[in-house]
């Protein structure tokens, strides 16, 4: 009878053991969280794999280091649409950007402008009607300092913009776009407008810039004043509290201020009727 009962206990013993054992090597397996070995946890996170664009984006700046606007605008162009992901866009669009701007305000030849001569009876504002432009935009980019001293069979280089504004609720952008292709971006100094209804916060506002003006010394100066350069520019919308401004001067009751080169350059590009979405 013992010994019958020795079995029992003996068979008993080995089932805990057998399937004690299973168990515990599938909570091993299955259940309990993997860990990576110590010689791998030392040393960290596991590095991201290596970025395709690089060699490509150090090519696209060795072009804007040597100071060729045009052909950086071209590489940086080239570079945006083939490495949409790129790690490095945000350096592209910046430098893009300048390149825009710096091929824009200067009387250098570019695809963008067109070649015009002057001729006899010719004045800026016959010719910034004809090419449906700003004197300001034309003055600016090829460096006329008195619109009066036009010179029969000067050439100016006069640029064509067809831009379009797009203001960035969440990230505090102001996003230009020429023919609906990029043109430059300028981060926000400060942020005040009004804050959407509810259930409208994801709801684009479409509108149009209204007005411009500009502030020296308290009191509003048109161009081609000398007290202009170096002003407090406003660029006020037909939506209401939309404003963008000149960050640290004069300012609206609510609106957008950005640094004052940011400001100046906007000021230039921008002409009254151009769209502009708030998303």
């Amino acid at each position: 009878m013992r010994s019958w009962i020795f079995k029992g206990l003996f068979l008993l013993l080995l089932c805990a053991a057998v399937f004690g054992s299973a168990g515990w090597f599938g909570y091993q397996l299955l259940v309990k969280p993997y860990q990576l070995p110590p010689e791998e946890q030392a040393g960290g996170k596991p590095s991201p794999p290596p970025d395709p664009s690089l060699p490509d984006f150090e090519k696209a700046m060795k072009v804007r280091d040597a100071r060729q606007p045009v052909a950086t605008r071209e590489a940086m162009e080239r570079f945006i649409e083939t490495y949409p992901f790129s790690t490095k866009l945000a350096e592209a669009r910046k430098a893009l950007g300048e390149a825009n701007t710096d091929i824009f305000f200067s009387a250098i030849p570019a695809p963008s402008k067109v070649r015009y001569e002057i001729h006899s009876g010719d004045n800026l504002d016959k010719i910034k009607r004809k090419f449906k432009t700003s004197d300001e935009i034309i003055m600016r980019c090829n460096n006329l300092e008195d619109p009066r001293r036009l010179r029969i069979g000067q050439v100016l280089w006069v640029s064509q913009p067809d831009f379009t504004v797009i203001i960035d609720r969440k990230a505090h952008t102001v996003l230009l776009l020429d023919k609906g292709k990029f043109f430059k971006e300028y981060k926000a100094a400060s942020w005040n407008i009004p804050v959407p209804k509810r259930g409208a916060a994801n709801t684009p506002i479409e509108a149009k810039v209204s007005k411009k003006l500009a502030w020296a010394n308290g009191s509003p100066v048109a161009f081609p004043a000398k007290e202009y350069a170096g002003s407090a520019r406003w660029v006020e919308l037909n939506a209401r509290g939309y404003a963008l401004y000149t960050e640290g001067a004069q300012k609206p009751s609510s609106g957008i201020g950005m640094q004052p080169e940011d400001m100046e350059e906007i000021s230039t590009l921008l002409t009254k009727g151009v769209p502009v979405t708030i998303r």
